[in-house]
C-alpha cells in the first residue's frame, strides 16, 4: 500500500492498481467530517463506491488510536 498526500485535507491509500481509499474533509449536514471512501477504477467504472464511512472529525483522533491498536495485535 502506498500513502499519497494530495494536500487541502485529501489523503489516499493505494490498496492495488485499480482500488484505493480516499480520505477528505468534507462538510455534512453543516457538520465537519472525514469521508473515508472506496474508490475504484475499472474497464466499466470510475469513480467512489458506497463502501466508506463519514464520521465527525472530532472522532477522526479515536479512529485512528483503534486502527493502530487493531494493527499492533496482528
Amino acid at each position: 500500500m502506498v500513502i499519497l498526500d494530495l494536500g487541502d485535507g485529501l489523503e489516499e491509500v493505494v490498496v492495488n492498481d485499480r482500488k484505493k481509499v480516499v480520505i477528505q474533509r468534507s462538510r455534512f449536514h453543516g457538520l465537519d467530517t472525514l469521508d473515508i471512501r472506496t474508490w475504484v477504477e475499472t474497464p466499466n467504472y470510475k469513480g467512489f463506491t458506497r463502501k466508506g464511512i463519514n464520521i465527525p472529525v472530532e472522532k477522526g483522533e479515536e479512529l485512528a488510536q483503534k486502527i493502530l491498536k487493531v494493527v499492533k495485535e496482528l
